[in-house]
């Protein structure tokens, strides 16, 4: 697929690989170009996502049931009719994404969902607030604590997660937890994108939270191809 060919206000997936952890953002195409393009500056809390030169990044665009990805990008800020937008510029004409990484497995594992209750925002979030200044410039370190209700990990794959709590979480609310597993506790942020109450039913819990995973141990991948392998020598020894 050709880069220039998607369409502005579409939406792109960035996966960056950073010091041991994997992140996921996303942002609206502004324009796009053969070789690059622009989106809406991926900010937070005011402040514009740094990219650093050694970043591996990639691009991901779902497009219906295709999905493609750009891999070995490289990320700036430019001005954009004088506006601050993030750049990514490719190596690559880009190919259809390997669903493998998309795989699904069954964990059942008990966990601490954690999150914070930012002043000011309605969202809950997976981040503490970030510094503020006084009236004297000097940083202030916010007073949140982080709060942490009971919850058990149903299945999870490079991209997303499925958890159970009796805890109500809104759509949208950020949240953090470990995963248990041969290599150690992997530490996941989430944001939640489906909520199902199953109080009516046989279940457990309360509530099934699908969310999409924001920022994951780069562990994860390959403990889910190692529960994938161990699933299938089980099936094959029946």
């Amino acid at each position: 697929m050709l880069l220039e060919n998607i369409p502005m206000g579409k939406t792109l997936e960035f996966y960056i690989d950073r010091e041991g952890y994997r992140y996921r953002l996303v942002s609206k195409v502004e324009k796009a170009e053969e070789d690059k393009v622009y989106v809406t500056l991926i900010a937070s809390n005011g402040r514009a996502f740094r990219f650093r030169p050694e970043d591996d990044i990639r691009i991901i665009y779902r497009d219906e049931d295709q999905i493609w990805e750009w891999p070995e990008v490289k990320a700036g800020v430019e001005k954009l009719e004088y506006e601050d937008v993030h750049v990514f510029h490719i190596t690559d004409k880009g190919h259809s994404f390997n669903r493998r990484n998309s795989y699904r497995v069954t964990l059942g594992e008990e966990t601490l969902i954690g999150y914070y209750n930012v002043p000011g925002r309605q969202r809950r979030s997976a981040v503490p607030p970030a510094p503020t200044e006084d009236e004297m410039g000097m940083e202030v370190l916010p007073d949140v604590k982080p709060q942490y209700v009971r919850g058990v990990i149903k299945d999870v794959s490079e991209t997303g997660v499925g958890l159970f709590t009796d805890y109500e979480f809104d759509t949208e609310d950020g949240l953090f937890f470990d995963i248990p597993s041969s290599r150690g506790l992997l530490k996941c942020k989430a944001q939640v994108i489906r909520k199902d109450e199953l109080r009516a039913t046989n279940y457990r819990y309360d509530y099934y939270y699908g969310c999409v995973l924001t920022q994951t141990d780069k562990k994860l991948l390959r403990y889910i191809f190692e529960v994938q392998r161990e699933a299938l020598k089980r099936q094959r020894g029946q």
